[in-house]
């Protein structure tokens, strides 16, 4: 080996990373085509009756109308059945997979339980360019802990075009993620395709946990370089040269 190198150690895990599901650009096409009309109501009413903030003046009050003025009574229904946003959709799925936890696992005193069942997603769309790695990385893992694999929701990727797309026909500046529900008439067709096209993501060390061997620490050697260390001397001349200059 190379003086000049030296091996860095770090644990990693012994499982391999879930990979997300392949999105051909026909079939990306395909899923804008059934998608997008189905979220122009939204964004239609939204440009119809939400008045976009304008900020606030110098005293704090706002410019606009006071909120509950500005709200509108009513939205489309489809909007209800929709996680719009980050936030939004991995809370659905953390609340999805807390409930799947085993009875002895669910008695910890302290933790509230959600009131009533939530409905489960069928589809969780997330373009990876246009978010931070940290905040993608787990989705594979939360829609597979969120239901069993008969019934999980499929994970498809989006291009940063299909997200400006999509985010023009709900009338707001970017959407990252989005999820839909299960069971709501409007997405069958939707839904059947991707089910037919996309397969489901899987985690195979969860689905197999129960009979999964010890598989051993995995370490991870990365070969790198030292950064070359300025010789003093060499400093001084170049200190005196630009004073002398």
């Amino acid at each position: 080996m190379d003086k000049q190198k030296k091996l860095v150690h770090a644990l990693s895990l012994p499982y391999p990373e879930p990979h997300w599901p392949h999105v051909s650009a026909d079939h990306e096409q395909a899923i804008l085509t059934l998608l997008i009309p189905l979220l122009q109501p939204i964004g239609n009413f939204r440009r119809d009756n939400v008045a976009r903030s304008r900020g606030k003046g110098r005293a704090g009050n706002p410019k606009n109308n006071t909120r509950a003025e500005a709200m509108p009574e009513w939205m489309p229904e489809i909007y209800d059945r929709l996680t719009i946003g980050f936030n939004s959709t991995v809370r659905r799925l953390e609340s999805l997979a807390r409930s799947r936890k085993p009875a002895i696992l669910s008695q910890a005193v302290g933790i509230e339980q959600p009131p009533h069942a939530v409905p489960d997603l069928s589809v969780v769309f997330v373009c990876r360019q246009a978010l931070p790695n940290i905040m993608t990385s787990s989705m594979p893992l939360l829609l597979a802990t969120s239901s069993p694999k008969t019934s999980r929701a499929r994970l498809v990727e989006l291009s940063t075009q299909s997200e400006a797309k999509l985010a023009q026909a709900l009338n707001q500046p970017r959407l990252g993620v989005l999820g839909l529900e299960q069971d709501a008439a409007e997405f069958n067709t939707l839904v059947q395709f991707l089910e037919e096209n996309i397969e489901a993501v899987e985690v195979i060390w969860l689905e197999h946990a129960a009979s999964t061997p010890y598989l051993p620490v995995n370490v991870k050697t990365v070969e790198t370089s030292p950064k070359p260390k300025l010789d003093s001397t060499t400093t001084v001349q170049k200190r005196k040269r630009t004073d002398a200059g």
